[in-house]
């Protein structure tokens, strides 16, 4: 059985990274529900509202952590330091996102639902309210671009520095190196599953990570990702896979000591040269 100084020694090494990771996870639904923002619709003000205030949650997550690595004692690294400036910019940014919300809720507020659907927008103070409007929206989306990815790097700087203060004390889960792969790509909110008829494909943003439905499933089984849909719209068969809490426990405990292939390598055979004499 796990002492109660052991287990305190195993949260102290994975469990800062894990929250990290599910920092990470906030991110890509918010900005899945950003992309689905639609000022035509006669709701779209108070949903903009809704994601300043998720904005703001993410802005209190990623200081929430940094306060919590505050009371960790452990050596301030060069790269600890990187950590916290990392956290500490998600910080910043997704309070800047806030703030560029709430403009898109004003804006969108100034004009009756009817103004917002009526297509061509002639000139005047529609056109110049919905414009005003989406230069706010393409800032709050510029500045929450890279937040999951750079999360996830946040975690990877934090996961090695506590690994080494503590050395031997997070038990990393057993995992292929495709299985880790495809649970740091989903961590950085690259891996979607697309269905058509009976058949699924699942999708890697950049081609440096190959993805397979056979990877999804197993992690699937191993209780480490399930899939939400990327819009909240009813009956969307394009889903995006996300990290569980089991999941971000499992990835946290390999970040910065990814498995290696158990298979053994072909070696080559060199052609014999014949001696001279």
């Amino acid at each position: 059985m796990t002492s109660t100084l052991e287990a305190d020694r195993e949260w102290v090494a994975d469990a800062p990274p894990a929250s990290v990771l599910t920092l990470a996870s906030q991110t890509t639904r918010f900005r899945d529900h950003l992309a689905a923002l639609q000022f035509g619709e006669s709701s779209a003000p108070a949903r903009a509202l809704d994601l300043a205030e998720r904005a703001d949650a993410l802005r209190q997550a990623a200081e929430s952590v940094a306060a919590e690595l505050g009371t960790v004692r452990i050596y301030r690294s060069p790269a600890l330091g990187d950590t916290f400036s990392r956290l500490r910019l998600l910080a910043a940014q997704a309070q800047l996102a806030d703030e560029h919300l709430t403009w898109v809720s004003v804006y969108l507020g100034e004009l009756a639902p009817e103004e917002r659907a009526a297509r061509p927008y002639p000139p005047g103070r529609v056109l110049d309210a919905l414009l005003d409007a989406g230069r706010h929206l393409r800032q709050a989306d510029m500045l929450t671009a890279l937040g999951a990815p750079d999360a996830v790097g946040a975690a990877t700087g934090l996961a090695v520095a506590l690994r080494s203060r503590r050395t031997g004390v997070s038990r990393p889960q057993p995992m292929s190196p495709a299985q880790y792969a495809a649970l740091h790509a989903a961590a950085s909110g690259y891996i979607t599953v697309e269905a058509h008829g009976t058949g699924e494909w699942a999708s890697a943003r950049h081609d440096r990570c190959s993805i397979t439905m056979a990877t999804v499933r197993s992690l699937e089984s191993r209780g480490w990702v399930r899939r939400e849909a990327r819009r909240p719209v009813p009956g969307s068969r394009s889903v995006r896979l996300h990290l569980t809490d089991t999941g971000c426990f499992a990835l946290a405990s390999r970040l910065g000591r990814a498995p290696a292939d158990a298979r053994p390598r072909a070696t080559a055979v060199q052609p014999v040269r014949a001696r001279t004499r």
